[in-house]
C-alpha cells in the first residue's frame, strides 16, 4: 500500500494516516528517541516525518531503485538507507543532507543496521554480509551464503553479526 497508518499502542486507534508516497511503502523505522519516523518506497522516495504529529520533516532523494531498509544511529541524528541500487546512504537529520554514500552490494542491498558503536552491517544480493565504518570503509565481509543474504544484525554487545539468507540459512 501507499499509505502509512500509525496506530496507538495504548488502545489501537488510528492516530495518523500519511498519504505522500506514490508507490508501495517498503521500509519504515522510528528513530531511537521516538521523535522521527522514516519511510521509504518502491520508487526510491525517502521521507522523514514528525512522529507525534505526522508532519513532513524531510523529503530525501537519492536512491535510483526501491528502498529496502532503514536504520537509525543510536543518537537519532543519522539515518542509513539502502536500496536495490546497491548503495548505502547516510543522512544528517539536522539539515536533511546526505553525508555519505557508497556502493555496498552488487545487485542490491537487502538490509542495513547500525551497531551501538556506530558501525554498520549490511546484507545483499551478492550473498554476503559486510561490516562497515561510518565512512563507508569495509571492515570485513562474511559469506557467501548459498542464496541472497536477506538480513543482518549485531548481537547486543556488538561482538558478532548474525545474518540469514533467502533459503533460511543463518
Amino acid at each position: 500500500a501507499r499509505l502509512i497508518k500509525v496506530h496507538s499502542t495504548v488502545d489501537g486507534h488510528l492516530a495518523h494516516t500519511i498519504k505522500k508516497h506514490t508507490e508501495w511503502v517498503t521500509a519504515v523505522a522510528y528513530s531511537p528517541d521516538g521523535v522521527l519516523l522514516a519511510t521509504g518506497d518502491r520508487n526510491g522516495a525517502l521521507m522523514v516525518w514528525e512522529a507525534h504529529g505526522a508532519g513532513e520533516f524531510h523529503s530525501l532523494g537519492g536512491h535510483s531503485g526501491a528502498l529496502t531498509d532503514l536504520s537509525w544511529r543510536d543518537d537519532s541524528n543519522i539515518l542509513a538507507s539502502t536500496g536495490e541500487d546497491g548503495r548505502i546512504r547516510l543522512w544528517e537529520m539536522s539539515n536533511g543532507k546526505q553525508v555519505k554514500n557508497w556502493g555496498a552490494h552488487g545487485g542490491g542491498v537487502s538490509c542495513v543496521h547500525f551497531g551501538h558503536d556506530g558501525r554498520l552491517v549490511s546484507s545483499g544480493r551478492d550473498r554476503h554480509l559486510r561490516l562497515w565504518d561510518q565512512n563507508g570503509k569495509q571492515i570485513k565481509a562474511f559469506g557467501p551464503f548459498d542464496d541472497i543474504a536477506m538480513q543482518a544484525a549485531f548481537t547486543h554487545d556488538g561482538k558478532r553479526v548474525i545474518g540469514g539468507d533467502w533459503s533460511g540459512q543463518i
